[in-house]
């Protein structure tokens, strides 16, 4: 029995020794554990295959996150919701090199962060028949509907809070606290800084890209209670249907970005405030877009929703 080691020893090491097609049945998976496996394991081999069928059908709420996956990567990861019943709570990995099996292993581990790093949850993992596995896998693809192919149904979609107007500058609201609450991009003096938070890439002398940024935490929206801790990923999702992976990062909890490119997040906010890429953001252009704030909501463990409309 496995239980140190997991996401090495059940993720990572059959690809090292050739293996090239992955089946998961998982009850439950989050597209940021998703995205992080897949791109590790293509930097080991461009041409690997993922096909995972998610067991449980209250998992919707990083379906937008699931759907981009899909579309950047549709020759290397598929992904189905699983329609029949009862539901499937079966933890389930098969690997083929080619069509020949190779190693396959099952246990309590869902194909999640909180599955696979022991810091989170303790879980453990048996060798298991790769063909049975395969055989399960292909049992409930009948059942089954593509990630790209699903209509969300109107209990599954994210909830919006109602806005209006900004925070007044340097604060913080809970709307609800530990589950929702808005932030003001504004410095206490009412300016926005123009060296860190959606300025962070402005220094030259440090030769720094430009577009980098990250969402300035403030007060106790910082607290774990809130927002995972330092450096676990999650998918931030946005209310213009945008999915970016990010993690909690700095001394003291105090800022959000992008876990695979830190610009990610400041090319974001200047498309949608109209200002030029690579140039420095003003007040006066959140002003302009109707808002100094944002809004974090925390969907689950390693789902947020990001809400900076300006209706």
């Amino acid at each position: 029995m496995l239980t140190d080691d997991l996401y090495q020893t059940v993720l990572l090491k059959p690809v090292r020794e050739l293996a090239n097609k992955l089946f998961i049945v998982s009850g439950y998976a989050s597209a940021t554990f998703s995205r992080r496996h897949l791109l590790e394991v293509l930097k080991i081999n461009k041409d690997i295959k993922i096909s995972l069928i998610i067991g449980m059908s209250s998992n919707k709420k990083d379906h937008s996150a699931f759907l981009d996956l899909v579309k950047n990567y549709s020759s290397n990861f598929k992904a189905y919701y699983f329609n029949g019943k009862p539901e499937v709570h079966a933890k389930l990995y098969a690997w083929y090199k080619n069509e020949e099996p190779f190693i396959g292993y099952s246990g309590s581990s869902n194909y999640s962060q909180f599955g696979f790093f022991k810091m989170m949850q303790q879980n453990n993992i048996v060798e298991d028949n790769p063909n049975e596995i395969y055989d399960y896998f292909n049992s409930l693809i009948s059942d089954a509907v593509s990630v790209s192919k699903y209509e969300v149904k109107e209990r599954e979609k994210v909830e919006f809070d109602s806005i209006e107007g900004s925070l007044t500058p340097g604060q913080i609201e809970w709307l609800k606290i530990d589950e929702s609450v808005r932030i003001s991009f504004l410095s206490s003096d009412g300016n926005l800084p123009s060296r860190s938070g959606l300025n962070w890439g402005q220094r030259p002398e440090l030769n720094r890209e430009p577009n980098q940024a990250y969402l300035s935490i403030k007060s106790d929206a910082r607290r774990e209670g809130f927002l995972p801790e330092k450096g676990f990923s999650f998918t931030l999702i946005t209310d213009d249907k945008k999915s970016m992976d990010c993690s909690v990062q700095q001394d003291g909890r105090k800022a959000i970005s992008t876990t695979n490119d830190n610009s990610e997040l400041g090319r974001y906010f200047r498309e949608r405030l109209n200002v030029k890429l690579g140039k420095l953001v003003k007040k006066e252009d959140l002003i302009n877009y109707g808002r100094t704030d944002f809004l974090l909501k925390k969907l689950d463990d390693e789902t947020f929703m990001l809400d900076f409309s300006n209706k």
